[in-house]
């Protein structure tokens, strides 16, 4: 059974284990004081404990994204704080060691008491006057062996509730401080992409919203229906190596009840979403795959290597390199498709050597995962000149178009968040495919 420290529920433990009536009497007999101070004793011990490595997640204010920092509390007082992220030491990794104490104030505070240079960065002022306006004192709401539940006293003070969850680092997992920052920056690259927009949230009951901003954890938020500017969102989170966690419950979700369930937590699932963990339905994926083509920033490159194409992707792409090397003596380099939004078309971009060249196919988006293409070379706009000109010299060039708008495509993704590569597969003859990777 987990251990629970706090306040109310000392007293229960502490009467269970009483061994007659009598010191049961005893105990309501404690003052406020003493209760206090033993609580106190119990925190400083649970947190010194099984090697007191803890994960804090901070938030300074409710404009800023959150900061992971591993707080390592000895017995002789100290705490050794490490950190990475871009307001401290340049970005890079920094380690900082300070004394802590948990003391009687609004309850059981901890309290880091002498300047830590990791750390009261975002506690004291700055140039500005103010800084970040952040917290070095937090109370202390709850605690199991594994888990402790605080709230920023300063802020708490001003009107804003900032609560800030620490739990235990295994440091068989992280041997070193610097190791799990090194995983977390693996694993926050891989789960989002700035280059990508329109993420989505969907709640249980199928309500949809799309999500934006994410790399920056202050996350933007509006129905799929409406707009940012008129009914839109913003929550600040903080990412982990298991997920995210955005400071304050997702309130406008249809399903929020403050007294029951509150989309808060969210977990990475093996495909790359983000499953909540408060009630289990909530989900944030990546956009619909073939939406994807539809953002102007990203250029899908087809892949030449072995085994990422298949059936004709393979022997029409090297009748290209074959033939562009002999009739314009260059190296052909590659092949992308993307979005032109100005033209409304998707276009198979190369670049052949020196030359770049367009030629420009219509499309269809049949639904989430499927696309089909099709192209006419008499058509206005079809072509800039040295697609053209490749399109006309090169008859590989003209099968591979022919290929990419010969019937429908399936799209897929081992990753749903990000879905970088993605392969698409010729729904009449699924030998032909090619990965796509922007």
């Amino acid at each position: 059974m987990k251990k629970i420290f706090n306040l109310s529920a000392l007293i229960l433990m502490l009467s269970l284990v009483a061994c007659a009536p009598s010191e049961v009497d005893d105990l309501f007999d404690e003052s406020p004081a003493e209760r206090l101070d033993n609580a106190v004793k119990n925190y400083t011990e649970l947190l010194k404990a099984d090697g007191g490595r803890w994960l804090m997640q901070y938030f300074a204010n409710p404009d800023m994204e959150g900061i992971n920092f591993i707080m390592t509390f000895h017995n002789d007082g100290s705490v050794d704080i490490s950190t990475q992220n871009a307001y401290v030491n340049d970005g890079a990794f920094y380690s900082d060691r300070s004394l802590w104490q948990v003391v009687s104030d609004y309850g059981p505070v901890l309290s880091f008491n002498t300047y830590n240079r990791a750390f009261h960065v975002f506690s004291s002022p700055q140039s500005d006057g103010s800084g970040y306006e952040g917290d070095y004192e937090f109370i202390i709401l709850s605690a199991t062996d594994n888990q402790i539940n605080l709230r920023a006293k300063k802020s708490r003070d001003k009107g804003t509730v900032i609560d800030v969850v620490m739990t235990r680092l295994n440091s068989t997992e992280y041997p070193t401080d610097e190791e799990y920052f090194t995983s977390l920056n693996a694993v926050s690259k891989a789960a989002f992409s700035d280059r990508i927009n329109n993420y989505v949230l969907t709640t249980g009951s199928g309500k949809r919203y799309i999500c934006n901003d994410v790399t920056t954890m202050i996350w933007s938020f509006y129905p799929e229906d409406g707009t940012l500017l008129d009914n839109g969102d913003y929550m600040n989170a903080i990412i982990t190596t298991k997920g995210i966690r955005f400071m304050q419950p997702l309130e406008f979700l249809p399903e929020y009840d403050a007294n029951d369930v509150a989309a808060q937590n969210f977990e990475f699932q093996a495909d790359g979403s983000l499953l909540c963990t408060d009630d289990g339905v909530t989900k944030i994926t990546g956009p619909a795959l073939a939406d994807l083509f539809h953002q102007p920033q990203l250029g899908w490159m087809l892949s030449s290597k072995e085994g990422e194409s298949g059936g004709d992707f393979v022997t029409i792409y090297n009748q290209i390199v074959t033939e562009a090397k002999a009739k314009y003596k260059t190296t052909f380099n590659w092949l992308q498709l993307g979005y032109d939004a100005a033209k409304a078309k998707y276009r198979l971009y190369f670049k052949n050597g020196k030359y770049n060249g367009s030629i420009y196919v219509d499309h269809e988006i049949l639904d989430a995962n499927t696309i089909k293409f099709s192209f006419n070379p008499d058509a206005e706009g079809a072509f800039d000149n040295n697609g053209k000109n490749h399109y006309n010299n090169l008859e590989s060039m003209r099968a591979m178009v022919a290929l990419i708008c010969n019937g429908e495509y399936t799209l897929t993704s081992e990753n749903m968040m990000v879905s970088n590569p993605m392969t698409m597969t010729s729904k009449s003859n699924p030998s032909n495919f090619v990965v796509l990777s922007f």
